[in-house]
């Protein structure tokens, strides 16, 4: 697909993030029963709404996050109960209608970065929930956002009823999800609430999923979500389903991954939070999701590399401070890396700062991930613990790196620690670099 084609599908896709408030007369009661609001609060944490509804150091569900697209800024709108400003004013027939088809109450269509598609699997009995808790279990605020405002032809929603047309929704499910069988639950939990599918399924001309290629990996934003199938090479078949409960509950497992980016943001919002039940039901359906083979992939990626004894490239020669020359991957890695993550690659004892070797990063056949993550950095907090990783794109407070050390530190890294020279380039760093603004 020619980039400048894919650039505006996806701007269409980036614009819809949320319900729009307009006028109409309130429908829904002034009270609900605590067990439907609990149930309702759970159901949005495992959607993982406030994710995209809440702008940095904004309040919960107001709006306003800014992602930015070749088409311009999407803004995301406010969905508290305020009644002018939110959505204080859906009926619960109008909530319906977005949550699970994407038309808004005055009959225009959301655009599915709002993940209707998936939502559309949800029960009467869970959106009913979900209703109840956005209209008394979230406090209302009394701000409206700035107005998105794309170019064309990302302004244009009336594409959607066409674009819906080919688009493949869940089918709703039926009966009460929470006496759902385990495999039953899991794939609900999948397919509807955690919409997985979303970012770690690839995407046709039109940007519709390929069914076929459920779970394969794709790219987002910058990053790649990986295949999750159970392929023993380019999936998670090696995995079991503990590991994967404690991988979803905390973002971190010894010597085999860690969340960063946008799963970082799941883990911390959404999966951590969820029962125990939930999460092996969740495993246990995505274990066993048919697998599928990546070409870049032939290996697991969590097998590969082993502590490595380097020579120690410090010469004891001081360098002066105007002197801007570019050092190799290596330095690199010595200056900026070495201290956190050791001089072979090993990590910290406590794994805080995790083994660059039998890590399903380094060990990616792709080396957009590791360069996403020196770019941004790490910054989660799962099961009562903060992780962090310093940046280095432009705006770091620890070390600036330009793209051509950034290129030359992960083609190290990958060589020495991982699956291998993947030939990242200055180019690579720079598009990739761009698309830090665009991940919310």
């Amino acid at each position: 697909m020619p980039d400048i084609t894919r650039n505006i599908l996806w701007s269409v896709l980036a614009a819809g993030t949320a319900f729009a408030s307009l006028p109409a007369s309130s429908a829904h009661a002034d009270n609900a029963p605590a067990d439907l609001l609990a149930r309702g609060e759970y159901l949005a944490t495992a959607g993982d709404c406030v994710a995209c509804h809440t702008a940095p150091g904004g309040k919960p569900f107001a709006g306003g996050l800014k992602i930015a697209t070749p088409m311009g800024d999407v803004v995301s709108t406010n969905i508290t109960p305020d009644p002018d400003h939110g959505i204080g004013k859906y009926t619960e027939e109008d909530f319906e209608k977005s949550l699970r088809q994407g038309i808004r109450r005055d009959g225009s269509h959301l655009y599915p970065a709002m993940p209707y598609v998936s939502y559309s699997g949800l029960t009467d009995g869970d959106v009913k929930a979900l209703y109840a808790w956005f209209m008394h279990g979230v406090k209302p605020v009394a701000v409206t956002p700035p107005t998105t405002s794309l170019n064309f032809p990302a302004n244009m929603r009336v594409a959607m009823a066409a674009w819906n047309m080919l688009a493949s929704n869940t089918p709703p499910e039926s009966g009460d999800s929470a006496t759902f069988d385990k495999l039953r639950r899991g794939r609900y939990l999948a397919n509807a609430l955690e919409h997985c599918g979303t970012c770690h399924t690839p995407r046709n001309m039109m940007l519709s999923e390929e069914q076929d290629s459920y779970l394969a990996g794709a790219p987002l934003v910058g990053w790649y979500a990986p295949n999750i199938t159970s392929s023993k090479t380019s999936g998670i078949g090696n995995w079991s389903e503990d590991t994967l409960v404690q991988y979803l509950h905390t973002g971190h497992v010894d010597g085999l991954s860690q969340a960063a980016g946008p799963m970082g943001e799941a883990v911390e919002h959404s999966t951590s939070h969820l029962t125990d039940e939930d999460l092996h039901a969740l495993a246990a359906y995505i274990l066993q999701v048919p697998a599928k083979e990546d070409s870049a992939e032939h290996k697991p990626r969590e097998s590969f590399g082993q502590p490595v004894e380097a020579a120690d490239v410090r010469s004891g020669d001081l360098t002066r401070i105007d002197d801007l020359s570019e050092m190799s991957g290596q330095y690199i890695y010595d200056a900026n890396c070495a201290a956190c993550h050791g001089p072979n690659g090993a990590g910290t004892s406590d794994h805080y700062a995790p083994s660059l070797f039998h890590n399903s990063v380094t060990g990616a056949g792709r080396p957009d991930n590791l360069i996403m993550t020196i770019l941004n950095g790490v910054d989660r907090t799962a099961d009562g613990q903060h992780v962090h990783m310093p940046g280095f794109d432009h705006d770091s407070d620890v070390q600036r790196l330009s793209d051509n050390e950034i290129a030359s530190v992960a083609n190290y890294v990958m060589t020495t620690f991982g699956s291998g020279d993947h030939a990242a380039t200055p180019e690579q760093v720079a598009k990739l670099r761009k698309d830090i603004a665009k991940t919310p």
